[in-house]
């Protein structure tokens, strides 16, 4: 893109444009199409029906460019802009595509939320679960698994031996599995 352009305002590069300047008219594309695209696609929220909608006004802008008489090259893009988003609700290409990315992102957040709900419930019988444990075993299972300490740190911390810790930990670990059940034991590795 020439430097040049940058510095017309919208009325010199129309003029340029009604002449077949073709950097003029890719100045004027870029210095429009992104606010065109974010304004469709806030009434739209589908990529493809915007990008369409604005290289379509764009192509016909190019096109016509000695047909049309412009004054205020924004609102005249953004008019066009709308026009081919209403076109394109009423053949129906933005209705499908817009329930299908509507349906995607809601099954999407669906599947998330059960997944944070499943595991948020999974810790709290596991939190539950060490308040049945005895308190030092209770304490290194803590330190093992929800603060995610190493053997070595737990028993620097406590002042025992790391064979110890493991044991604890071996002990905490049986009875937790006896709690939850075998398929569900191997759910914790996964917190």
């Amino acid at each position: 893109m020439n430097d040049l352009y940058n510095n017309f305002e919208d009325e010199k590069l129309l003029k340029l444009i009604s002449r077949g300047d073709r950097g003029a008219f890719t100045t004027l594309f870029y210095r429009h199409w992104e606010d065109l695209y974010k304004s469709a696609f806030y009434v739209t929220q589908n990529t493809d029906v915007c990008k369409d909608a604005v290289q379509e006004v764009f192509v016909w802008f190019w096109e016509n460019r000695n047909k049309w008489s412009v004054t205020n090259t924004q609102s005249y893009l953004r008019a066009a802009v709308k026009y081919k988003i209403a076109n394109a609700i009423r053949k129906g290409k933005l209705h499908r595509a817009a329930l299908e990315g509507w349906k995607e992102r809601v099954e999407d957040e669906q599947t998330t939320v059960l997944r944070e709900l499943e595991v948020q419930e999974l810790r709290q019988v596991i939190l539950d679960f060490t308040q049945q444990l005895p308190p030092r075993c209770q304490e290194i299972f803590r330190l093992s698994r929800f603060e995610h300490m190493s053997n070595k740190e737990i028993a620097e911390r406590l002042g025992i031996s790391e064979k110890t810790v493991e044991n604890q930990i071996t002990i905490a670990l049986r009875r937790l599995k006896r709690h939850l059940g075998y398929l569900t034991f191997w759910l914790i590795f996964f917190l």
